[in-house]
């Protein structure tokens, strides 16, 4: 069948409300580029059974026989009266809905684990093992309810996983990603992205986007996202050359600025070089740990933290002296270098970062302002590398640039050093 429109659908009021975030479509769209296939739009609707019959409704007849409609929609296959995916996909197709087997032992095994009866609790979990009769069942392997794939006229196909990101993730890729390939016909894309560190939208689109013409005459499709620290800026085209021309200039127009995804390579080069880290933290109150820690086998290179969020722990556990608290402050390029340093020391690790500021909102000084911050970056060989930055955003935000930029910054060093 050839390329299809393909339109992700999101049902929740906890999302029209603004009570929720929308994760699962973003997802979903990466997903579907990766095997060839760029979304038309995003739909976010409520738990409304007339909307919901509407809208898809109205998104079928979009459908023609050189382009057909597949609809990729996450949510509402709950036990809840308020989950009205598989109500309304079976009048749309005008079926009735059937229980799936395999979902029908799942939760009679779930129900066993927790030494309940199934059958006490068939009328609120029947819908949630149930599909439409005419359906393509997607099996969940991570929680209970299926998902369907469900032809709405000739050229048109709802497909429904539950909202569950973890459910949904597993059942796109096991289930769902590979039937799409199998029916569709997707066009050759090519992609490639960097991070640009303290870089603005406006500016980069100003300074890089503007002057380039193979985005000019859309041979090249381009995006940002603003992230805390950098931003992520995306190329995409038929033509691999293309995507390479332009990450190329890119690197060499910003330098180190320019990085592949950080939090992805840096575990890389910490495994390859066999070197540890830890954190000597005060501002960022261990986040810069955390986020080293979020990561499966981060046990083999990052050691530990210390979180010296007080000047007498930043004495007592990093040996900060008390006369350089006293004549330069807690926020100073000699106290951050004295924590990377002491840090060292506690943590017996190869490398540390260290972090001293003023996230604010109080605290600032016409001398030393809210969202001044330093940074260490100890090194068991020798040496300690001092960098100042100023991130005058709320608290919650300074937080992340700070953070960020640590790793950054150690980032920025190992490359340094090959």
């Amino acid at each position: 069948m050839s390329e299809p429109k393909i339109i992700v659908l999101s049902t929740g009021s906890e999302l029209t409300s603004g009570r929720s975030q929308d994760t699962n479509s973003s997802w979903i769209a990466n997903e579907l580029f990766g095997i060839g296939f760029s979304v038309s739009k995003f739909v976010v609707l409520p738990d409304d059974p007339l909307v919901l019959q509407e809208e898809i409704g109205n998104l079928a007849k979009e459908s023609t026989k050189e382009k057909p409609v597949l609809m990729v929609m996450t949510g509402g296959l709950g036990p809840t009266e308020d989950d009205y995916t598989l109500e309304i996909a079976c009048k749309l197709a005008g079926v009735s809905s059937v229980e799936s087997p395999v979902a029908r032992q799942r939760i009679e095994a779930f129900y066993r684990l927790r030494g309940k009866n199934f059958e006490e609790a068939m009328q609120t979990s029947i819908r949630q093992i149930s599909v439409p009769e005419t359906s393509i069942i997607l099996n969940n392997k991570v929680g209970i309810a299926p998902g369907f794939i469900l032809k709405l006229g000739e050229n048109a196909t709802l497909s429904c996983m539950p909202g569950v990101p973890g459910d949904m993730t597993e059942m796109f890729r096991e289930e769902l990603s590979p039937w799409i390939s199998k029916t569709f016909s997707a066009k050759e894309l090519h992609s490639g992205f960097r991070f640009l560190w303290w870089m603005s939208e406006s500016l980069f689109q100003k300074e890089f986007i503007s002057k380039e013409e193979s985005i000019k005459n859309g041979s090249v499709v381009w995006g940002v996202a603003a992230k805390r620290g950098y931003i992520r800026v995306s190329f995409q085209s038929g033509d691999r050359k293309l995507v390479d021309s332009l990450l190329e200039k890119l690197d060499h127009v910003y330098g180190s600025k320019a990085t592949p995804d950080i939090f992805e390579e840096l575990p890389k080069i910490l495994i390859k070089q066999k070197v540890t880290v830890g954190t000597a933290e005060s501002c960022t109150g261990g986040l810069m740990a955390k986020t080293f820690t979020d990561r499966a086998g981060s046990s083999s290179y990052f050691m530990g933290a210390v979180v010296s969020y007080d000047n007498s722990v930043k004495a007592g556990l990093l040996g900060v002296q008390q006369s350089t608290l006293d004549e330069f402050g807690a926020v100073s390029r000699e106290t951050a270098k004295e924590m990377a340093e002491g840090a060292l020391l506690s943590l017996k690790t190869d490398y540390t970062i260290s972090v001293t500021g003023i996230a604010g909102p109080g605290g600032g000084t016409p001398q030393k302002k809210v969202g001044l911050v330093y940074f260490g970056i100890g090194q068991k060989d020798g040496g300690t590398e001092i960098h100042e930055h100023y991130f005058p955003f709320p608290r919650a935000s300074f937080r992340e640039y700070a953070a960020h930029t640590g790793l950054y910054l150690l980032y920025d060093l190992l490359k340094r050093k090959g």
